[in-house]
């Protein structure tokens, strides 16, 4: 009810009057403003510089399931509405907010031994029967900027983080939100860093926020390793997530990027990657490597189930990609593999965000996965000299560990391939900032003889799935 109070009053700020409320008020803001843009006020400097922001979003989305499964599908639409200040004496303050409706659906609640994977994460996968109250308070934060040129700045309060674990993740109506401080520094030609400190989350599908550790099992929870369904929802002490990064750029090609996620009592994740880009007139080769390193720093003692992460368990992942990108037509294609070893599976609750594997393929990931081979071709495209329509086609191969192997298989995936083929096209003229998105994908059992119950099927292979999304930016 808030939201939508906050959302009101800022459509009626924009538009400078309103039909429906009382006139006597309308009189008195009329002269309010007038003086507001008449006096050198603060009032005057928020109502001519500040910018606002809108976004609507329609987003269908439908899964065909194997054989006699279920098949879902889902309608959602929502609106929002920011507002983000000018920078007055180097500070600068962001809100915004957004609603989402269930216009239709078919049932997304669990129904034995059936659960929705995909749609559900449309609205809130914590109560699926909720298709109105909806709303959310996103953005709410106070910047200061050290350099405006560079763009450097600390920030403290609630807002969008794009990192390559803790991020959007946002291929549902509403993306991931971060609530605490954080700061970029930009100052130097060669080197860049940023650092944060989160004590909340919103995932994705939810509308409520969470302490960092009572966000960790919010969604499915897959099963322990020793087999038995894992409950660790409620049992993580996590209180903060401390992100460090620092970025080096020594000679002209060249990017090296350490970062660090520390998880208090949870565990440690380490990435460095290493991208080295080579430019003639017509072509841009690219080679880039990854390599994450897992520990853990659990101690407790409570049961294997109540475990996200078991004491001294870790894991080593590494990742490649070779990529050639035609500079005069933008045609680029790349190939891509990933190794994560049998020492343990790799670990970061889904709550936070989506790795950033190289073979990372649309509505599948590899997270609390051990002893994987993955690997994973792509072409995007333009199709028109505009550049309004683009395509993109990939497929990969994934080799897991074996479905009965609960030590590194914790959501029961048997190994798969992809395809996917997903067209992207920026309107135009009068319907400039709206944006169409077309995902279709199809995920195939590579496994002889599986048995086919729903624990290895369901929403996971023989599977077509389709979305689309419509996004109006103004």
């Amino acid at each position: 009810m808030r939201l939508i109070l906050f959302l009101l009053f800022t459509v009626n700020f924009i538009a400078g009057k309103s039909q429906h409320q009382d006139p006597s008020w309308s009189a008195r803001r009329a002269i309010i403003n007038q003086q507001c843009v008449e006096n050198d006020s603060l009032c005057n400097v928020l109502h001519k510089l500040g910018t606002f922001e809108g976004h609507v979003r329609s987003f269908f989305m439908s899964t065909v399931n194997h054989h006699e499964y279920h098949d879902y599908y889902a309608l959602g639409v929502g609106g929002g509405l920011g507002y983000y200040s000018p920078i007055i004496k180097n500070f600068q303050v962001g809100m915004s907010g957004f609603i989402i409706y269930n216009l239709s659906s078919s049932h997304l609640g669990p129904r034995p031994p059936f659960f929705n994977r995909y749609e559900a994460a449309l609205f809130d996968v914590t109560n699926p029967d909720n298709h109105e109250d909806l709303d959310r308070l996103e953005d709410l934060y106070l910047r200061y900027y050290i350099s405006q040129k560079n763009k450097s700045y600390m920030q403290v309060g609630r807002f969008h983080l794009k990192t390559p674990l803790v991020n959007l993740q946002d291929g549902r109506m509403r993306p991931n939100l971060q609530d605490g401080a954080w700061v970029e520094i930009n100052e130097w030609e060669k080197f860049r860093f940023k650092a944060g400190w989160l004590w909340k989350t919103s995932p994705r599908g939810t509308i409520r926020w969470y302490n960092m550790g009572s966000s960790v099992g919010v969604y499915p929870m897959g099963r322990a390793v020793n087999g038995n369904k894992a409950s660790y929802a409620g049992n993580i002490s996590t209180k903060h997530v401390f992100i460090g990064h620092a970025e080096l750029l020594p000679v002209k090609g060249l990017n090296y990027q350490l970062w660090n996620y520390h998880a208090n009592k949870l565990f440690n994740m380490t990435l460095q990657k290493i991208e080295v880009r080579k430019r003639n007139q017509s072509i841009t080769w690219m080679a880039g490597l990854q390599y994450f390193w897992q520990k853990s720093l659990y101690a407790d003692t409570l049961s294997i189930e109540k475990q996200y992460i078991s004491e001294d368990e870790q894991s080593h992942s590494f990742s490649f990609r070779a990529s050639a990108l035609n500079n005069t037509t933008s045609e680029e294609w790349n190939v891509n593999y990933t190794r994560i070893t049998a020492h343990g599976r790799f670990l970061f609750p889904r709550e936070w965000g989506v790795e950033s594997f190289y073979t990372f393929m649309q509505r599948e990931r590899m997270e609390g996965m051990g002893d994987v081979h993955a690997m994973m071709i792509q072409n995007n495209r333009l199709l028109d000299k505009q550049k309004h329509l683009s395509l993109q086609t990939s497929a990969g191969l994934f080799v897991l560990p074996s479905v009965a192997d609960a030590r590194l298989n914790k959501y029961i995936l048997p190994s798969f391939y992809q395809m996917n083929m997903r067209m992207r096209y920026k309107f135009s003229g009068f319907l400039q900032g709206l944006q169409a998105d077309l995902l279709y994908l199809y995920k195939g059992n590579m496994i002889s003889g599986l048995e086919e119950i729903p624990a290895y099927y369901h929403n996971k292979v023989d599977m077509h799935h389709m979305s689309l999304v419509l996004d109006y930016y103004f």
